[in-house]
């Protein structure tokens, strides 16, 4: 069961210092993880200085890191138990720690820490749900221990490797679909253990994987078409590889203590560069986020940092300790780390993805964005000078705007009284046809005129007076015969 001190589980605490941090990396860290319960070492990699110690670890070469892509918390595998324990930065003790089903050799995170695949002795391989603990997928993926599992940073793949010197390719989303995952590819070009895996830069199938063996061999191989692209022979077994950010150079750890810089484009060796220092076998090395300086150990003179550009040896850590480094990464240490969610036991028995309760991810993402957006609008004093130019460049186009909303209020006013007009007009003319029935009924009855005096019509109209007169004849009488 996972106790934090106790034997309840509770969600993981914030870094006591997180809150005066500022967003980003603040530098670079190399983790040196050492054998038998000597814990892991934090050093700054530009100053050497050691930053954190992290203790009660008996980390596994290949099962101990960072928790997620920019979190602030570690993780290591025992390399001896059935165990596995989790540190915030800056607490020496262990703050989270549980059991597992059986002794992990290679442990994996996704980006964002939802997920967690640990490749154990046996050769199986198990797919945790962080916020639940609930046992997703548990298949039998090699004959022999795994020796490395990574997350392709795009999430779209898992990629195993094993001592059965196999590599395996899995499809993230195959792996919930089916009761047992097939790999996507299959790569059996080595003839000895598998010892390290590398992802060269790239996304979704456009991307290059990096095999390093026993059998002196290093090996590029193709998602996209499942083929192999290039295979260089060494003059020593490998232990460990790392990739630089342009995927050019491979950085191989050798056991004849060669730390040799390998071209990935060319078959030939005379590209190849040697970075010399180390008295024992190299177990170890790491690049850096730019590819400027590397980070290597060996059992015999522990840490060794190295610039590339001169390939010269610039510092070593850790020397005055009594303590044996068997493996190292380089880290950024984050301003604000990725909050995560609340652990949770691992289970051991199997529990179906769609009856998985779903749980809120620790994610940052809006509220970044939204931080990002803001920021350059957050100066009081940029936000006078914004309204101060408003107001000088607005202040003529607010006077043509009430001037033209003036001149369309008086449009629209004349428009209306004409068709009240018209309207009108067409109403008087209805009425008077008779086409609106009620209302003409409603409407009074003209009056009959009265008929005119002669004289009246006289006045109004002489030519009808004369010819009134001639027609009555004397004495006023009408003539016979008239007619």
């Amino acid at each position: 069961a996972g106790h934090f001190g106790s034997s309840t589980v509770s969600p993981l605490p914030s870094p006591p210092f997180a809150a005066c941090w500022r967003r980003g990396a603040m530098g670079e860290i190399v983790l040196a993880a050492c054998a038998e319960g000597q814990g892991i070492l934090a050093t700054d990699l530009r100053s050497g200085a050691l930053v954190a110690s992290f203790e009660e670890a008996g980390a596994q070469p290949a099962a101990f890191g960072l928790i997620g892509a920019s979190s602030g918390y570690l993780f290591a595998a025992q390399s001896k138990k059935a165990l596995w324990q989790a540190w915030a930065w800056g607490d020496k003790k262990p703050c989270y720690r549980a059991s597992l089903p059986e002794r992990m050799t290679a442990m994996a995170f996704s980006a964002d820490a939802s997920l967690c695949f640990g490749g154990a002795a046996s050769g199986s391989i198990y797919a945790w749900q962080m916020g639940t603990g609930c046992l997703l997928r548990c298949w039998p993926a090699h004959f022999r221990d795994v020796t490395q599992l990574l997350v392709s940073p795009d999430g779209s793949f898992l990629i195993s490797a094993s001592a059965d010197a196999n590599v395996h390719v899995y499809n993230l989303a195959d792996i919930f679909i089916d009761h047992t995952p097939k790999p996507f590819h299959s790569w059996s070009g080595h003839s000895l253990s598998v010892t390290s895996l590398a992802l060269l830069p790239g996304n979704g199938l456009q991307q290059v994987v990096a095999s390093a063996s026993l059998d002196r061999s290093v090996r590029l191989w193709d998602i996209g078409t499942g083929q192999p692209i290039l295979s260089r022979s060494l003059s020593a077994p490998v232990n460990s590889i790392s990739v630089g950010p342009t995927g050019s150079e491979i950085l191989c750890a050798c056991k004849n203590g060669e730390l040799r810089l390998v071209s990935a484009n060319s078959r030939e060796s005379e590209g190849d560069g040697l970075l010399i220092g180390h008295t024992g076998s190299v177990s170890s090395c790491a690049l850096n986020v730019d590819g400027s300086q590397a980070a290597s150990c060996s059992e015999a003179d522990r840490v060794r940092i190295w610039d590339m550009r001169t390939r010269q040896c610039i510092a070593q850590a850790h020397t005055s300790r009594n303590v044996q480094v068997n493996s190292v990464q380089i880290v950024q240490r984050w301003v604000e780390p990725q909050p995560l969610p609340a652990f949770q036991p691992f289970q051991r028995l199997l529990t179906k993805p769609e009856e998985v309760r779903p749980i809120p991810l620790g994610v940052s993402g809006r509220l970044e964005s939204l931080k990002q957006a803001l920021e350059p609008r957050a100066s009081s004093q940029a936000f006078l000078d914004r309204m101060v130019w408003a107001q000088v460049s607005g202040a003529g186009a607010l006077e043509g705007a009430s001037q033209e909303l003036e001149l369309r209020r008086a449009a629209a006013e004349a428009g209306q009284a004409r068709w009240a007009a018209t309207a009108a007009e067409l109403y008087g003319a209805l009425v008077e046809a008779g086409l609106d029935e009620q209302a003409s009924a409603a409407m009074p009855a003209p009056k009959p005129r009265a008929p005119e005096p002669a004289a009246a019509v006289a006045a109004a109209s002489p030519e009808a007076a004369s010819a009134e007169a001639l027609a009555a004849g004397p004495g006023g009488a009408p003539a016979a015969g008239g007619g």
